[in-house]
């Protein structure tokens, strides 16, 4: 079979498994992984990101932001009251030297929330980058991330 049009296979670099929930008022980072200096050496070369949680049926407000390095690159409040699920999905590339495209999007179950976002950053890709998801809530675990993977993409 021909293999030459199926494009690259992903490559999972990080798969992180250990649930982390918010704690108390305000926002707290979920779960955090450092991308290694120079692993986007070229043009062209990206990771795709893939965070997911679970969210408590309470009435509290809660929001939950992907970022990359010091970038927000997508926040959406969750529906409260309910026990609900959410994912986020997001694709970064490298298109000049420290200069990425991201986009993202995220989909909560139960209320079917679906929501994207585009975004240029200028992240030093030189240097470790941080990829983060952080929660905004009430009480502790209204917000619970319970995976993280990162995937090289080209």
């Amino acid at each position: 079979e021909d293999q030459s049009l199926q494009g690259p296979v992903p490559r999972v670099i990080n798969v992180n498994l250990t649930a982390v929930g918010n704690v108390g008022a305000g926002t707290d980072d979920l779960i955090t992984y450092a991308l290694p200096a120079s692993t986007l050496s070229a043009n062209g070369m990206g990771v795709r990101v893939t965070a997911y949680g679970t969210t408590a049926n309470n009435a509290n407000a809660k929001t939950v932001t992907l970022n990359f390095g010091a970038t927000a690159i997508l926040t959406q409040a969750l529906t409260a009251s309910i026990a609900g699920s959410w994912r986020i999905a997001a694709e970064i590339m490298k298109t000049a030297v420290d200069a990425q495209d991201c986009i993202a999007a995220l989909t909560q179950g139960a209320t079917d929330i679906a929501h994207a976002e585009f975004t240029a950053t200028t992240i030093d890709d030189g240097a470790a980058i941080t990829i983060k998801c952080t929660g905004a809530a009430t009480s502790d675990n209204d917000i619970v991330q319970e995976g993280l993977v990162v995937e090289m993409i080209n």
